[in-house]
């Protein structure tokens, strides 16, 4: 059985084991600074001894420390956040939603325009059929002239397209009747 200070320990190494990808260093100093703790160096250094005792998968390795197949057991991110590696535990109704979206091939609404019918619904719901057309047609002009893709047109004309449609709007407005605001 663990003392109460080597189980504290041993959760704030599977902790920072997470957090460096399971390359925990041995260097003391390290392993306080990461704990965020004030306990002594001779004080981890025994905890550590504890654990490996009663833990035989906690190992060292040069100059790391590091859990046998931590990467198996456990549901940690590597690289991508929000992004983990296993099998979910929960999964919400949001999730669905997104894979479905995900999993649904996109169809092409100009030459250089693509996305999924479900994107397209929800473009011409917010903003209506027309606006959603001329979206289409700035985004495909910009993209054809210029060589650009993107992950998802989808989302590019939500992040910018919108606003320079917008904003033309309102210079042909201006254009046509200058003193519009003023009368």
């Amino acid at each position: 059985m663990l003392s109460e200070k080597a189980q504290l320990n041993y959760v704030k190494l599977m902790l920072f084991a997470a957090e460096t990808y399971n390359r925990i260093p041995t260097n003391l100093n390290a392993i306080r600074k990461g704990f965020k703790t004030n306990q002594s160096n001779l004080a981890i250094e025994n905890t550590i001894s504890e654990i490996q005792k009663v833990f035989p998968k906690f190992k060292k390795n040069g100059e790391f420390y590091y859990f046998e197949d931590f990467e198996t057991k456990t549901n940690y991110i590597r690289e991508c956040p929000g992004v983990a590696e296993g099998t979910p535990k929960e999964v919400t109704d949001i999730d669905i939603d997104k894979d479905k979206e995900e999993e649904e091939e996109k169809e092409k609404y100009a030459e250089c325009v693509s996305m999924t019918k479900i994107e397209y619904e929800k473009l011409t719901t917010k903003y209506g059929k027309d606006f959603t057309i001329k979206c289409i047609e700035k985004l495909d002009n910009y993209k054809g002239s210029n060589g650009k893709k993107y992950k998802s047109d989808y989302r590019t004309i939500l992040n910018w397209v919108v606003d320079e449609i917008k904003k033309n709007n309102i210079q042909q407005k201006f254009n046509k009747d200058p003193l519009a605001g003023i009368k």
